[in-house]
């Protein structure tokens, strides 16, 4: 498989609003049974608040440095070698969702698909760059379901400037969710939802009939959660995070206003899934009913989190399985615990290491 691929030692690369993250996988062995990947390489960074916002570049240079590091070109660490790389865009700056055609499968041509996007995307189709494809069908039909992705030129441009400044040559620029599925989905699953929880925004990404459907942000994250408890328990930042990890979803006598801050914010999380799944059964033709929500992202561990949400949404909820595809036997118990937040890595390095161009 891998020689097939000519970009070779290719790997995924995850930029976050607060660390960059990176996974290089190696094929098993062709005298192995087991046929799941390796994990050549793993790493990630900080960045600290303000070099990059909402998934925008604020200082480049400083992301460049941070990088460098990374990528083991400061003389520190592990180097990187293979230029090749898979990076995700932001979600926050993305547009992800299937639009239907009234044209068959086999005459629908790019011009079709622009002309519909117009009516959905929301800005500019000459300042985006688009990306589509036709969604599987379980039955012959006169329309085509077609999965649109598109990104806003500045930001792509942006991104791919960042990293050919540093010997990097990025041979895929993917949506942060499609990666994210790709890690996380197992063949033959039936219809279910992502939950991506992280430190400074979430998304819902709602996968069906064997693909994604659509994806979506919501207000949400590790950070809206800090900044309750610092403001309403007058505590300090790191003091907000060591609550959370300490106790998650459960009381604490020591704080007995801990628990109720946490309820509250929750009620707004089951709103905004709730919302989010009526609206993919209301607006998405053939649709079927979510049977199951995967947790991912640096909250998807928290204590009680999934219990609490599949008991309110009568749905079950669990921490996904991003490392499905990797062997972890080499990897140390440190390492496998930062499955769920290498989630978008993984996706990514898999599209690097099986079909950098189309996946």
């Amino acid at each position: 498989m891998f020689n097939n691929n000519p970009f070779e030692g290719a790997f995924g690369l995850d930029i976050g609003d607060l660390s960059l993250k990176l996974i290089q996988l190696t094929p098993a062995s062709v005298l192995s049974n087991d046929k799941r990947f390796h994990i050549n390489h793993m790493g990630s960074i900080i960045l600290p608040p303000g070099y990059i916002v909402n998934g925008e570049i604020q200082q480049p240079e400083m992301v460049r440095h941070k990088l460098l590091q990374l990528l083991g070109k400061d003389g520190h660490g592990k180097k990187i070698s293979s230029p090749w790389v898979v990076v995700d865009l932001p979600e926050p700056k993305t547009f992800l969702t299937s639009i239907e055609i009234d044209i068959p499968p086999e005459q629908i041509t790019r011009e079709d698909v622009e002309y519909q996007c117009q009516k959905h995307l929301p800005f500019d189709l000459s300042e985006a760059y688009l990306d589509w494809q036709i969604v599987l069908q379980l039955e012959k039909s006169r329309h085509t379901r077609v999965l649109v992705g598109a990104a806003p030129k500045t930001i792509a441009d942006s991104y791919t400037y960042l990293l050919e400044s540093v010997g990097l040559q990025p041979i895929a620029l993917e949506i942060e969710s499609l990666a994210i599925a790709r890690a996380l989905m197992a063949k033959g699953d039936s219809a279910g939802a992502i939950l991506d929880l992280g430190a400074t925004r979430s998304s819902i990404i709602i996968y069906d009939a064997g693909g994604v459907r659509f994806s979506t942000t919501i207000n949400f994250s590790g950070e809206i959660i800090n900044m309750a408890l610092i403001q309403q328990l007058k505590i300090t930042y790191e003091e907000s995070e060591e609550l959370k990890t300490q106790n998650g979803l459960n009381y604490t006598k020591e704080k007995p206003d801990y628990l109720k801050i946490l309820d509250e914010l929750i009620d707004g999380l089951i709103i905004e899934i709730k919302k989010t799944i009526t609206y993919y059964q209301d607006h998405y033709p053939q649709a079927t009913p979510i049977e199951h929500i995967e947790l991912c992202g640096g909250m998807a561990q928290m204590y009680n989190l999934s219990q609490t949400l599949a008991r309110r949404l009568k749905i079950s909820t669990k921490p996904g399985s991003a490392w499905n595809k990797i062997n972890p036997a080499t990897l140390t118990e440190k390492e496998k615990s930062l499955e769920l937040t290498m989630a978008s890595a993984t996706g990514l390095a898999l599209r690097a290491i099986i079909n950098p161009y189309n996946d």
